[in-house]
């Protein structure tokens, strides 16, 4: 597959950059193993999930210009349904204006709810980058740390200033680990652009520097930054995650598996131990189901299989136990190019989304993006579209701003899937037909909910009908990117309640 365009994470890390104005020094644990005290984020070891887990619903909050500040654009979040974010802090904008410029700001975001974040750590400073002399400030943020093979510490135990990676590390877990849970080690780092062809030769050979094109040097120091950034967290909070930074390619994960930190061969010495899979506590990737066309039910089979294929390179490593977490994916609320796309297609696809990802067993996953990036008709980026409010760069206060189809569908989505664990024998029960898909949990509170619709195939205009088993009456929700919301009791008939599925999914809610 391929990544999305880079062009909008860019701007935001270049746009947060200007704008507003006692360590543990072991290597990391062995390959494999994880010991995080806190239940709800640990995952069993056949890819379940604990009952009633926390699962993140999270966005890229991204940055449209100055009449929305940050606070403001976590009401917006919060109005949509989501309780985390996944945002970066770059080192450069944390050294222009203090490590400390966003404490207040992240614990505002939790009195609104949000909270367990992730953060993506890149954008090295001009004099912190292997940037060539010259570079652009958007060139800049595409090239890895310099001096990644300082010392991580000083004889003393404290963190190496001439490590630059570390110490902006370390400043970012200690200053905001509060309210982090996952921690991405820069952003796509297997990006090549539309050269996607040259990934298929990862598998026995390492990628170059040239074709990394948003890391500009070896596979070898990417795992060194993976182990300077496991080391230097884990010392500050032992119950964080350190992860890839949203990877596409399971080739580049097997490469990151397959190579030590070894500055010239990537191989197992005694001064570099181990693989990157000792350093990565959660697998984040990265999917977009516009490179894969179809409906919006092609679309989640194809997050799930991109799923599958990660999971395959973490067991031939040796790998079980890890959990998953998609950091971007999105879709189009119009059909653009040879992309698909449509309002219901996008609206569908996120609600399908959530709900398998947390079925399965998933982490959380973060939408792409808070908001569009342009005004409706005037771009032909299909990205530009999956913004979960309209275009909002000229907004000046959250009143303004106008919630897309895909953002009332979240926020409808964010009513109902707290406080659930999946049921597999529940959903096992109802022996569902081929034309109708779904998922099942049993609620914290009691009964069971269960998420149904009829499969789309090349479009999103599927029906069926489903004769739901129960003696009771249940709570029906639906859901119409046209009228928005709808609740209703209904009674059987029969043993059933009839239902009228379409592609937009349906809950029912049973005692």
């Amino acid at each position: 597959m391929q990544h999305r365009p880079f062009a909008r994470i860019l701007t935001l890390v270049v746009a947060i950059a200007i704008s507003i104005g006692g360590c543990n020094c072991g290597s990391g644990p062995a390959v494999g193993v994880t010991d995080f005290p806190s239940a709800e984020w640990v995952p069993e070891t056949d890819g379940a999930a604990p009952a009633f887990a926390t699962f993140r619903r999270g966005v890229n909050p991204g940055y449209y210009g100055p009449g929305i500040d940050r606070r403001e654009s976590a009401q917006l979040s919060a109005m949509a349904g989501i309780d985390s974010l996944r945002t970066p802090l770059p080192e450069s904008y944390l050294a222009r204006w203090g490590n400390g410029i966003e404490v207040e700001d992240y614990a505002y975001y939790a009195t609104l709810g949000i909270d367990h974040q992730v953060v993506f750590l890149n954008g090295m400073s001009r004099a912190h980058s292997i940037a060539p002399p010259g570079a652009s400030d958007a060139d800049v943020a595409k090239y890895a740390p310099k001096n990644l093979y300082e010392p991580i510490f000083l004889a003393d135990g404290t963190i190496n200033p001439a490590n630059y990676w570390a110490t902006y590390v370390a400043n970012v877990a200690r200053n905001y680990g509060d309210h982090i849970d996952i921690y991405e080690v820069w952003n796509e780092p297997d990006q090549v652009g539309g050269n996607w062809q040259v990934t298929e030769e990862w598998d026995t050979r390492p990628p170059s520097p040239s074709e990394l094109i948003w890391w500009n040097a070896t596979i070898y120091s990417y795992v060194r930054a993976l182990r300077v950034a496991h080391v230097v967290i884990h010392g500050i909070d032992p119950d964080a995650r350190v992860t890839v930074g949203g990877v596409g390619y399971p080739n580049f994960l097997r490469a990151v598996l397959r190579y030590t930190d070894d500055p010239k061969h990537g191989a197992v010495t005694s001064s570099y131990p181990k693989t990157g899979a000792a350093y990565i506590d959660a697998l984040s990737f990265h999917y977009y189901p516009v490179f894969g066309g179809g409906s919006s039910d092609r679309g989640v089979d194809g997050f799930l299989e991109s799923r599958d294929a990660m999971q395959a390179a973490l067991v031939e490593a040796g790998i079980t136990d890890l959990g998953f977490v998609a950091t971007e994916s999105g879709a189009p609320r119009y059909a653009l190019g040879t992309y698909p796309g449509g309002v219901d297609y996008s609206a569908s696809y996120l609600i399908k989304l959530m709900t398998l990802a947390r079925y399965e067993g998933m982490l959380g996953v973060d939408w792409f993006a808070q908001g569009d990036g342009a005004g409706v008709g005037i771009s032909t980026d299909s990205f530009d579209y999956m913004g979960l409010y309209f275009d909002y760069s000229e907004a000046t206060e959250p009143g303004s701003v106008v919630a897309s189809p895909q953002g009332r569908a979240y926020a409808w989505l964010g009513s109902w899937l707290d406080g659930l664990a999946p049921d597999s024998a529940a959903l096992a029960a109802l022996a569902l037909p081929p034309a109708v898909r779904g998922a099942a949990f049993t609620r914290a509170g009691g009964g069971t909910l269960y998420v149904l619709w009829a499969k789309t195939t090349g479009d999103e205009s599927a029906t069926a009908s489903f004769a739901f088993p129960t003696a009771t009456s249940v709570t029906v929700r639906t859901f119409s990117t046209g009228s928005g919301p709808s609740s209703s009791m209904s009674a059987p008939s029969g043993g059933n309640v009839t239902l009228s599925l379409t592609g937009m999914p349906t809950v029912v809610e049973a005692p």
